[in-house]
């Protein structure tokens, strides 16, 4: 089974390029196509055939969260391929903004074919091994990323808490790995409700933390738990923060490094 990284906020090589969101592209050992997120424009897809990645072969797509850096691409997605399954969870279309009254959602012109809209309520395998799961419970409220975003409905205004976050699972030869869009709802919520519901080792965590503005005090305290965890290994990657992934590298005392543009991870047999 293997993982890329389609898009992410840096890259290295000259023919792709990066911009402010995600995407990762994963394909099974049964030659099950998915992708994750769609970054924040169409960029996705020049990359993908700079990677020789088949836009119009892939059967599952997972949006993350309603986020406008991870469902930008969505439109282009839909007019490169006209079958695949897109899997969401309820709230992904809320009219989401930023802290200075920015909109920062789907795509207010994007709409998915109701035949290909999956709205995911619990956790749900879409191919052998892997699965989508909805559950991520806020064990620690400190550690959420909610500041300064909200949803906004008519004239009422509220603290975005993303209830619409879902995360993929891939379960492995009795292991488990973890692909995060962003963890706003907190990256070690989100390993731990894993746990709770897979109830297994952890191989691999991957994703955003979304910990790009926080202080080295929460960053010291985020490595402290991380190193109560046993994981195999972590990809921190987009809304991370260089700064803070560095921190974490120093404090986190397991096999920790950055994801970028093009990166091939392998998930071993």
């Amino acid at each position: 089974m293997k993982i890329k990284i389609i898009i992410e906020n840096t890259v290295f090589q000259a023919d792709a390029k990066a911009e402010l969101g995600f995407c990762a592209y994963i394909e099974t050992k049964s030659h099950h196509k998915i992708l994750f997120d769609t970054g924040q424009t169409g960029l996705f897809a020049d990359n993908a055939k700079i990677f020789e990645i088949p836009i119009d072969q892939i059967d599952s797509l997972v949006l993350s969260h309603g986020h406008y850096d991870h469902t930008g691409g969505l439109q282009r997605f839909l007019q490169l391929n006209d079958h695949a399954d897109i899997y969401v969870k309820e709230g992904y279309d809320s009219n989401k903004y930023n802290k200075v009254g920015k909109y920062i959602g789907l795509p207010k012109d994007v709409q998915i074919p109701p035949h290909r809209l999956h709205i995911v309520k619990e956790t749900t395998e879409i191919t052998e091994g892997v699965f989508i799961s909805p559950k991520i419970t806020i064990f620690d409220p400190h550690e959420t990323h909610f500041t300064h975003l909200t949803i906004r409905k008519g004239e009422d205004c509220k603290e975005d808490t993303f209830d619409d976050e879902q995360y993929l699972a891939i379960v492995n030869k009795g292991k488990l790995s973890i692909i995060s869009g962003c963890a706003h709802r907190g990256i070690v919520n989100t390993i731990t409700s894993a746990m709770q519901t897979f109830h297994l080792p952890i191989d691999l965590v991957m994703g955003g933390f979304h910990t790009l503005h926080e202080d080295e005090a929460t960053i010291h305290r985020l490595a402290d738990k991380l190193n109560t965890l046993e994981i195999n290994r972590i990809i921190a990657c987009h809304c991370t923060g260089i700064d803070q992934y560095a921190q974490l590298k120093r404090e986190y005392h397991g096999d920790i490094s950055y994801g970028h543009v093009g990166l091939n991870v392998e998930i071993d047999d």
